[in-house]
């Protein structure tokens, strides 16, 4: 089911300066294939976040190392667990917004069974 795709347009005010380019790189990369509307906005909101709030870990892992120092002793750095718990949210929003192959192979089996359906309608059993 098609909505409307106005609002999707535009990132969310909200997002990060990060976030709203990743959302504009998405929105125009993704728009000729037809699967988001207005409804999947704040989604692909939230997966742009998300992909800022990861490259923000994955910048200060590169900065301070995977183990840091605290009261003498080596320690898993915890920007660690904030990177993995990212890289999980961008998945999981990412599949809603049709960015992981397994789901974009979902809307293509979808759209292709539509246009057999079509045709079935149009020019019967062939």
């Amino acid at each position: 089911m098609k909505t409307s795709r106005s609002y999707l347009a535009t990132p969310p005010d909200w997002l990060s300066d990060r976030a709203k380019k990743e959302y504009s790189r998405l929105y125009h990369a993704m728009k000729d294939m037809d699967m988001l509307g207005d409804l999947d906005a704040n989604n692909l909101a939230a997966y742009c976040e998300a992909f800022d709030n990861y490259l923000t870990a994955t910048e200060d892992i590169q900065t301070h190392g995977l183990t840091i120092v605290a009261d003498g002793e080596h320690i898993e750095n915890p920007t660690v667990a904030l990177q993995i718990k990212y890289a999980k949210e961008m998945r999981e929003f990412g599949k809603q917004c049709g960015l992981s192959i397994d789901s974009r192979l979902k809307f293509a089996s979808a759209k292709l069974e539509k246009i057999e359906e079509n045709i079935a309608e149009e020019f019967g059993d062939i």
